[in-house]
């Protein structure tokens, strides 16, 4: 059998899962702005990451939310000023730490939150057309798996972390 490196010194760029990975992220991302866009939400997907956490964690830490959501201390700081100015959240400081700000959405924040759950899931559907439900969860899966690989954790470990996390859905 072939070792990856091997592979790469004859592979196309279309064919490198890397690239594969990256080009549909970023059509997804880029699909998903024109339909919020479309239908009015003003809203970045950026800015949904955060309000998905917070309608599932209301409250929280902002320093977590950049960690949760894999953004830098700057950009978390930009997508906040960004939804506090659309009235989606206000910051507050934490009673017993004032270093610390909360997030809490406000009304408007949990009133969008159908809205842009329908927006998501009928780019879920574009964009999953042709696959069943076990093909995503496989998909999910192995994009999980090689999260996990450049993370340190073992094959074992990974696949472990995965079907556990599969069974608990």
């Amino acid at each position: 059998m072939m070792s990856w490196m091997e592979k790469m010194l004859d592979m196309d760029l279309e064919d490198s899962p890397g690239f594969l990975v990256n080009r549909t992220a970023l059509r997804i991302k880029k699909e998903f702005h024109r339909l919020l866009d479309e239908q009015g939400f003003g809203v970045t997907p950026e800015q949904c990451v955060v309000l998905w956490e917070l309608w599932s964690h209301d409250g929280g830490v902002q320093r977590e939310l950049a960690l949760i959501t894999f953004k830098d201390m700057t950009n978390m700081t930009r997508i906040l000023d960004g939804l506090e100015r659309r009235g989606l959240v206000v910051r507050k400081r934490d009673e017993h730490d004032r270093r610390c700000s909360r997030i809490f959405l406000t009304a408007e924040g949990r009133a969008v939150r159908e809205g842009i759950l329908t927006v998501a899931g009928q780019l879920a559907e574009r964009a999953y057309n042709g696959l069943n439900e076990e093909q995503v969860e496989d998909f999910k899966a192995i994009l999980r798996l090689v999260y996990a690989n450049l993370n340190g954790a073992s094959p074992r470990e990974a696949n472990a972390r995965i079907e556990e996390k599969l069974k608990q859905t």
